[in-house]
């Protein structure tokens, strides 16, 4: 027998699907994405590229009715993804159609650190869209190559959890969990790091410090240009909101160049520089960029300050 769950159509559904081989991936998901369809709702799937093909393939005729998204372009650096389906909604919603996603972020292949924000993106997606407009976001989870310890934090994430052949509410969902987990510190470097303080004045030597840096790491000339931008950024941010000053941390990590601001001023809203900031706001707009320009942003704040950690991949 098979148990389901009903949501609301005015509220956001957020569903994590676990699923085994290809052909449990295409049982879960064909009919899903069909009942989509029928129902003349957009739908957009976000998956790594060659479950993109597997899906257009099983799709046939109706793959043409689908929007296809590289989850490996436009979710390298997870703190995008919430904004690409924030745009979505607000596209599909105005035409007046109900959206439908699909959304794999934690694929197999994924680094680490990556998989720690995803977790809490998959968190901060329940306080994106926890206020309407209704719509459903299914998120697959592969239980043969994704660590336990990700698939098992999936039902912490989602209030809904699902296989091909069935539906349930997930006991292990608390609403509000994304508080607790902005807050958590990062792991602490294992290798030599090397420390500075920053003020008003230093913010020009601070960028050029982070070039010079990335330079002798062996970055790349145009990372090292965006670790530059994303320095200025971030040691902005710290005399403006955090303070009037910060601290400056750089380190080698696991194939990473990571270079960490760390001040005294604390988040309000844990979506700030995930969703663009509107015209008229007068802040945001740094950690937006720096999140649409490096290859991953980890932020945490809590009523001890404010870090921002940013890797670039060797």
């Amino acid at each position: 027998m098979t148990a389901s769950v009903t949501v609301p159509v005015d509220r956001f559904e957020h569903e994590a699907l676990f699923y085994r081989g290809d052909a449990d991936f295409l049982a879960g998901l064909l009919p899903f994405i069909r009942d989509g369809l029928e129902h003349d709702e957009a739908v957009v799937v976000a998956e790594p590229r060659p479950r993109l093909e597997m899906l257009r393939d099983a799709l046939g005729s109706d793959a043409g009715e689908v929007e296809f998204l590289d989850m490996a372009e436009i979710g390298a650096n997870p703190g995008r993804i919430i904004g690409v389906w924030a745009a979505a909604l607000d596209r599909h919603t105005s035409a007046g159609r109900r959206l439908r996603g699909v959304g794999e972020p934690a694929f197999p292949g994924r680094r680490t650190a990556e998989l720690v924000e995803c977790r809490l993106h998959e968190l901060l997606l329940n306080h994106a869209f926890d206020g309407g407009p209704g719509w459903r976001l299914l998120c697959p989870y592969d239980q043969e190559h994704l660590p336990r310890a990700v698939t098992q934090a999936a039902l912490h994430t989602h209030p809904v959890r699902s296989t091909s052949t069935t539906r349930l509410p997930s006991d292990a969902y608390a609403a509000g969990g994304h508080v607790a987990a902005f807050a958590e510190g990062l792991p602490e470097p294992a290798d030599a790091v090397l420390r500075g303080v920053y003020g008003a004045r230093d913010i020009s030597a601070t960028r050029h410090t982070v070039a010079q840096w990335a330079r002798s790491c062996g970055l790349p000339e145009e990372r090292v240009e965006v670790l530059e931008l994303a320095a200025s950024e971030l040691a902005t941010n710290s005399v403006r909101h955090g303070g009037g000053s910060g601290t400056l941390a750089m380190w080698l990590d696991r194939g990473a160049a990571v270079v960490q601001f760390s001040d005294s001023g604390t988040f309000t809203d844990p979506l700030t520089g995930r969703l663009s900031p509107p015209l008229d706001s007068e802040g945001g707009r740094g950690l937006y960029l720096v999140n649409q320009l490096c290859d991953l942003v980890q932020v945490r704040s809590s009523d001890q300050g404010t870090t921002v950690r940013v890797l670039t991949w060797f």
